[in-house]
């Protein structure tokens, strides 16, 4: 197989064919990533959420705007 075959026109259809589905499955995968950290970050108490520097009431922005650490 030649590298035209891989870099080709060809190769350009197929990602432009498949592109929506892969934006949508990523997407997805982020959604659930930011699921998750909320459950996580919801879980802790007060003082825990200080030491992070995060009041209770700003866990959906930070989870959004991914403004702390795990």
């Amino acid at each position: 197989m030649s590298t035209y075959a891989l870099t080709g026109p060809a190769a350009r259809r197929r990602r432009s064919f498949f592109g929506p589905l892969v934006e949508f499955l990523a997407g997805i995968r982020l959604a659930r990533a930011m699921a998750h950290r909320y459950d996580e970050l919801a879980r802790l108490s007060d003082g825990e959420l200080a030491a992070r520097g995060l009041e209770r009431e700003e866990i959906p922005s930070a989870v959004v705007n991914a403004k702390y650490d795990l």
